[in-house]
């Protein structure tokens, strides 16, 4: 497997990632139900993303601009939540583009090499559009710049059996990490956790676009995997649920499986809650297992023998 690509410092770089960066952020802040007037620090976004503090500064002024975030000097940006209905956003036709990709990507019938011409002309994009395009493709591991020209896409990631590989690794990595000992999730976090989950039982999974309901159960997965304190096994956990963002998407239109995944979530929950770590693990490997049955009756990988 190629060594995992290093984002250039250079100011061409960094102006390819700011939208798409603002747009994660802004879909992070509702997946994790933060309220009015918490502190959005660069650092901790720059390691979620995995980006630098620069791009993620300059997407925090954009959603400053826009009125998400407040931003005060010598403090830093800070959630703002806009009481009136926001404008429904025009088609962005860069993640567009991204969910055409996901189809071709998987299919194999784009790649292993890409030029930017190919990429203008197969999704009509701009320049600038393309280099959004591909460099949201970079962060997630998808795509590397190649050293003459193009990109070269990570063909192991995009394989017929990668999902189910991505599958196995959490089935392997999920519980053992509720089993180390000292796994302790502060109570906070799981308030937290609980609110998120009931706000989707409530509705929210028949109203937010597909990009939030994947968000919110991926960053569910990431904040229990930091009760185990090992910041190697979660760093694995987000560029894991980075790759599945790309190859599960056409899953992601299936709303039932969410009810039943945010219950199970919430049972999870309750065992973490209760000090039985050993049921906690065990109920997460149940709820990865049928994970795995749910992408495997819809077809996304192959039946268990």
């Amino acid at each position: 497997m190629s060594k995992a690509p290093q984002l250039s410092a250079s100011p061409t770089s960094r102006s390819r990632i700011g939208p798409h960066l603002a747009a994660d952020i802004a879909a992070h802040i509702a997946s994790q139900s933060l309220p009015e007037g918490a502190h959005l620090r660069t650092a901790e976004l720059a390691r979620r993303f995995a980006v630098s503090r620069w791009p993620v500064e300059q997407a925090l002024k954009q959603l400053a601009e826009a009125g998400r975030v407040r931003h005060e000097p010598n403090r830093g940006f800070f959630v703002r939540h806009v009481a009136e209905a926001a404008p429904e956003r025009p088609r962005d036709p860069v993640h567009a583009a991204y969910l055409q990709l996901a189809t071709l990507l998987t299919e194999r019938t784009l790649g292993p090499q890409v030029t930017e011409q190919e990429i203008r002309d197969r999704f009509t994009l701009t320049k600038r559009q393309t280099s959004d395009l591909m460099g949201r493709l970079i962060r997630e591991g998808i795509a590397e710049k190649r050293a003459g020209y193009g990109w070269n896409i990570n063909t192991e990631l995009t394989a017929p059996d990668a999902l189910a590989h991505t599958t196995q690794m959490r089935l392997i990595l999920e519980p053992a990490a509720l089993r180390l000992p000292g796994y302790r999730l502060p109570p906070e976090d799981i308030a937290r956790l609980r609110r998120v989950e009931h706000d989707l039982l409530d509705g929210t999974i028949d109203r937010a676009p597909p990009d939030a309901l994947y968000l919110r159960g991926a960053q569910f997965h990431e904040t229990v995997m930091t009760g185990a304190g090992n910041p190697f096994m979660l760093q694995a956990l987000m560029r894991v649920n980075r790759v599945r963002r790309l190859l599960t998407y056409r899953a992601m239109d299936d709303r039932e499986r969410y009810y039943r995944q945010s219950r199970e979530h919430l049972r999870i929950l309750d065992l973490i809650e209760a000090g039985d770590l050993a049921g906690a693990a065990d109920q997460m490997e149940a709820h990865l297992r049928q994970v795995r049955h749910s992408l495997s009756a819809l077809g996304f990988i192959a039946p268990q023998a």
